[in-house]
């Protein structure tokens, strides 16, 4: 009795009002209402499923969101799983997996990026990248050592499924639906539906007959 007594010390569910002191003693924290947190967190787990806000640093093991979740300063989570519509102001993780909506206001650095939906993104950095667009993105700056984009198939959608950058650079880089002031590759497959302004690479590039590059220049290896 007493282990399941401490079992459930070890989460909070918090459904309403601003939090000011919260605990850092529980391992999972629930949020399924309208809360928002005025102090750091960290925490091992974070569930979300209503709207939840982080004026503070969050440090956590996991942040899995399914609502709307807002982190408007500095995060250190080592996984984020995003089914909703998460907002990131900077920070670094191990790894993302969003199937909503994500929106990085500054930077974000992480080890694998995997997202279904829609980004609108200032810069991110990560070993590796995969965007299967569900709807207009925008990314200012996308720096990977590899990087994979195309347009989402399974689901229908009158959005337009369209990739908008300035900066796009990778080691191994293959893309499709996407617009681009400038694109640097090692290796670079650009596919169909693409505009691209200037393609710098290193070793070799295809170019899809219904993609458009205007300027292709050869960089040193």
């Amino acid at each position: 009795m007493k282990d399941e007594q401490n079992q459930k010390l070890r989460s909070i569910t918090l459904t309403s009002g601003t939090i000011k002191d919260f605990s850092t003693t529980y391992e999972l924290l629930k949020i399924r209402g309208s809360v928002a947190f005025q102090q750091d967190i960290h925490t091992n787990k974070i569930s979300t499923h209503g709207h939840s806000s982080f004026q503070n640093d969050v440090v956590a093991d996991v942040l899995k969101n399914s609502g709307s979740c807002v982190l408007k300063n500095n995060c250190d989570i080592k996984e984020i799983v995003n089914a909703g519509n998460i907002k990131i102001k900077k920070g670094q993780t191990t790894k993302i997996n969003s199937s909503g909506k994500l929106t990085v206001e500054e930077i974000i650095q992480s080890e694998n990026v995997d997202l279904i939906g829609i980004v609108q993104a200032k810069e991110i950095i990560t070993k590796k990248f995969q965007l299967k667009l569900s709807g207009e993105s925008v990314i200012e700056r996308l720096i990977a050592d590899e990087a994979y984009i195309e347009k989402e198939r399974v689901t229908f959608s009158l959005l337009r499924k369209k990739l908008f950058c300035k900066f796009i650079k990778a080691g191994c880089l293959q893309i499709s639906y996407t617009d681009a002031e400038i694109v640097e590759g090692d290796t670079v497959v650009i596919g169909k539906n693409c505009n691209i302004q200037k393609l710098y690479y290193k070793e070799n590039y295809t170019i899809s007959p219904n993609a458009k590059v205007q300027h292709i220049i050869r960089s040193e290896k």
